[in-house]
């Protein structure tokens, strides 16, 4: 990824150019998490290989995201709305980070599973992908856009990907008792679904970010935005 590195001069500035960096990031995050299900839908080893090497540039504009938002904090000194701004853009971007990381170890688990004989059931994890990658998109619109009451949507109905989740491992883990000799792959399709989870629990942090952002209210474990903030 080429450096384009300027002295930021104004907030706005600032504003503007974290905005457009988490923007790519989001794109790039999307992507890697399409490629590793594309590489486990289509048994492809260069797919999966494609989403671990590309978590790379991921890592990478977490790395400039969060050198921009100090130097916003040390030359502007912002307040309010936009100090909540550089602090959620901070959070925002770990949180890609991790999404991308989770991307490249799905990848990896679908690798391996190249190299067995198809699982009728992998063709299953087709709708929990959907359901997790629906959630991430929803979230960074939410943040992109200001969009607080997407962001109240997303933090209030996580249920249908956590429910699809534990429907699925159980129905994985009858399908170990049944057939234990493919026991290693139905674990690695275990983690896979549980990974998908995790993603989509990652979006629904972006998506209290930005409630944050927005309320300066902390909707974490259970608060609201009717309780007080003291």
């Amino acid at each position: 990824m080429p450096d384009s590195r300027h002295i930021l001069t104004s907030m706005e500035e600032a504003l503007r150019s974290l905005d457009s960096r988490i923007a790519q990031m989001a794109s790039l995050t999307e992507q890697n998490l399409a490629h590793a299900m594309r590489g486990l839908l289509e048994r492809s080893a260069e797919l999966c290989n494609r989403a671990i090497a590309d978590d790379a540039e991921v890592d990478a504009l977490e790395k400039r995201i969060d050198s921009e938002c100090h130097e916003a904090i040390l030359r502007f000194s912002p307040v309010a709305l936009d100090l909540r701004r550089v602090i959620t853009s901070m959070k925002v971007c770990a949180s890609l980070e991790r999404i991308s990381d989770h991307a490249g170890s799905l990848a990896r688990r679908a690798r391996a599973l190249t190299h067995s004989e198809a699982l009728p059931e992998v063709r299953e994890v087709q709708g929990i992908y959907e359901l997790a990658a629906a959630q991430l998109k929803l979230s960074v619109d939410s943040f992109c856009r200001r969009d607080l009451p997407l962001a109240l949507r997303i933090v209030d109905n996580d249920d249908p990907l956590d429910i699809a989740h534990y429907q699925f491992i159980d129905r994985l883990t009858d399908a170990i008792a049944a057939h234990g000799a493919r026991a290693a792959d139905y674990v690695a399709l275990i983690f896979i679904t549980r990974l998908l989870e995790r993603i989509g629990d990652q979006a629904v942090n972006i998506a209290e970010d930005t409630i944050y952002h927005l309320t300066a209210r902390d909707v974490r474990h259970g608060g609201s935005l009717t309780e007080s903030e003291g």
